[in-house]
């Protein structure tokens, strides 16, 4: 082969080598700027959220302390101004995280690339906050063991039946309040009071495969079996979560997040004077809390074990987001091994 074949077939391999080794630098720089742009998004949400998530972690630990701290959510008319604030300042403290994660849902878990694992554990932690919130499984499962009790039920039913038997109750039990046009049990007359609580040991029977519970039993225990259907609740579901979120958001006006929370002082301001579709949507997160004694009966209270679940869903956001980065974590050591002993506990009594 001539020489200068040889020297152009060598010169255009190395400007085709040089090509591909161009477009593969190109190519991995676009990765790793694109890591980094994500990484540095996840940085700037996960700060506030481990911030506010800290705050309101501390505040519900205050909240269960056994010395009766929490003494301040008790009541519906708050007389002093350490009352008043410490009540507002709670509901503050749970809107802010609703806030910080309605903008992760809307801005962060949408980029592609990030961390499934990172953000996998994250989005478990979420999801627990989201569902203490939103769902009552745990109170229906109870209501059917307080009935079963109440109406000395002779079976031992299954898990899944008695979740089956507490899921139709509580359906049975909305239909009849709807009917009635009542808020809850308590305020039927007593015969309505009567029919629901005859209905609902039809359905038990029927649901966990039992005799029928009789006539003078259901009408004995009337008082006690409404007590066990009027549960007091406030559940806040998922898409009341989100426009809590949304109302607690301002669009950014500097650095990378599209998003920021409004302060305390504009929270005070939209619960006093806002405009009443505002002020509907705070009242709503407020009955989580309205008149809430923590020492009370869990099994009349639900919101007693709702906000427990809260508290240890906070703790679990805490926990992924230090973990998700422990060497570079502002997440104070003291709060670290509270969220760990808080979670041991939960852990050893499940």
């Amino acid at each position: 082969m001539p020489v200068q074949l040889q020297a152009g077939l060598i010169s255009a391999g190395v400007s085709a080598l040089i090509l591909v080794l161009g477009e593969l630098f190109l190519r991995q720089r676009a990765r790793q700027e694109k890591r980094q742009g994500i990484q540095a998004t996840y940085q700037k949400y996960s700060e506030p959220l481990a911030l506010s998530s800290t705050d309101l972690f501390w505040r519900l630990r205050e909240v269960f302390d056994t010395s009766g701290a929490g003494f301040y959510l008790q009541g519906q008319v708050h007389a002093t101004k350490f009352e008043h604030y410490k009540a507002l300042s709670t509901l503050y403290r749970l809107a802010v995280v609703l806030g910080w994660i309605r903008a992760l849902r809307r801005e962060l878990f949408f980029l592609p690339g990030a961390s499934r694992e990172t953000l996998k554990r994250l989005d478990d932690a979420l999801h627990s906050f989201t569902s203490a919130l939103a769902e009552g499984g745990h109170v229906e499962t109870r209501r059917v063991a307080s009935l079963m009790s109440l109406w000395s039920v002779g079976v031992t039913p299954s898990t899944e039946v008695v979740t089956q038997a507490g899921i139709r109750i509580d359906r049975e039990q909305r239909r009849f309040l709807h009917e009635a046009q009542a808020a809850d049990a308590n305020q039927l007359s007593d015969d309505d009071q009567l029919r629901l609580c005859r209905a609902v040991a039809d359905m038990l029977a029927d649901v966990i495969d039992c005799p029928r519970i009789a006539t003078g039993i259901v009408e004995e225990t009337r008082h006690r079996a409404v007590s066990c259907l009027a549960v007091r609740e406030a559940w806040i579901y998922r898409d009341w979560q989100a426009a809590i979120g949304d109302l607690v958001l301002r669009d950014a006006q500097l650095g990378q997040r599209q998003f920021e929370v409004i302060g305390y002082k504009q929270f005070e301001e939209m619960s006093v004077n806002g405009e009443e579709e505002d002020r509907l949507w705070l009242r709503r997160l407020h009955t989580v809390v309205d008149d809430l004694d923590v020492g009370g009966d869990r099994t009349r209270d639900a919101r007693i074990d709702q906000l427990w679940e809260i508290h240890l869903a906070t703790a679990r956001i805490i926990e992924a987001l230090h973990k998700a980065d422990a060497a570079r974590s502002r997440i104070s050591p003291a709060t670290v091994r509270a969220v760990q002993e808080a979670l041991a506990l939960a852990a050893a009594g499940s």
